[in-house]
Parts: C-alpha cells; structure tokens; sequence
C-alpha cells in the first residue's frame, strides 16, 4: 500500500493568537466577501478568527428552543475567548443567507431582514453580559 501523500502549506507559521472572532454563516458563496471585509474594513486580515455554521449567529438566539444547539456553539465562542484572549467579536449578517429563509415557525411568515436584525441585536446584548471585557460589532 503506497503511503498517503500528506500537505505541507508554504505560508510561515504565525503563532500570535488574532483579537478578532468573526462570527458568519458559512455558505461559501460569502466566504471570499467576508476575508475581504475582514481585511479592508476591519483591519483584522485573515488572521483572524472564524466562527462559521449555517445561520451564523442564529444558534446563540437559541437559549429557549434549542438548548443543545445554543450550548454548543456558546461553549466553543466562550473557549475561544479564553483561549485567544478575544477582545473583538464581529457578527456578519449575509443578506441572503439560505439557514434563515428555510427556517419557519409553524406556517408564520418572517421578514427575512428584520428577523435577523432583531437576532443581531439579542445576541449583541447576550454577549454583552457574557463577555464583558470583549467588544462586540454587527454588521
């Protein structure tokens, strides 16, 4: 049996741990924006932290309906923080982000916009109180 061909990336190893966490929805289609805006709006280059699942920073509005989803996703950011010393989380909301316009409740229909404009805004304030020493941004 021939030995698997194992990759070595020629980028240099950066051992300083990023300040930065950006939290996004993971469709790729978004991925090539998202670096950009990291590094030319935010100034945090690709060094930074991703924090990427379907719906983005949808499992943290999940406290009450969905606990295991919650808890997973807030026990990951939170050993993250520690771990990094974050002092910056940044929320990207796609505008067109598939997770959000599947996800119903019951037969309700939800603008798509203010809804997670609302979640933005309860994640911001549940990350506020959980993560005092951490600046948190929307965008």
């Amino acid at each position: 049996m021939a030995a698997a061909t194992i990759y070595e990336s020629a980028l240099p190893w950066n051992p300083e741990r990023p300040d930065t966490v950006i939290i996004s929805c993971v469709d790729g289609r978004w991925r090539a924006h998202i670096q950009e805006f990291a590094a030319s709006h935010l100034g945090a280059d690709l060094h930074a932290d991703f924090l990427a699942v379907p719906g983005g920073i949808e499992p943290l509005t999940l406290v009450d309906l969905v606990p295991k989803d919650f808890n997973f996703f807030r026990r990951r950011l939170e050993s993250l923080v520690e771990a990094h010393g974050t002092k910056r989380i940044v929320r990207h909301r796609p505008p067109d982000c598939a997770w959000y316009k599947e996800r119903k409740f019951l037969s309700f229909k939800v603008d798509l916009r203010e809804r997670q404009i609302a979640d933005l805004r309860r994640v911001a304030a549940r990350l506020g109180e959980a993560l005092p020493d951490v600046a948190v941004d929307t965008y």
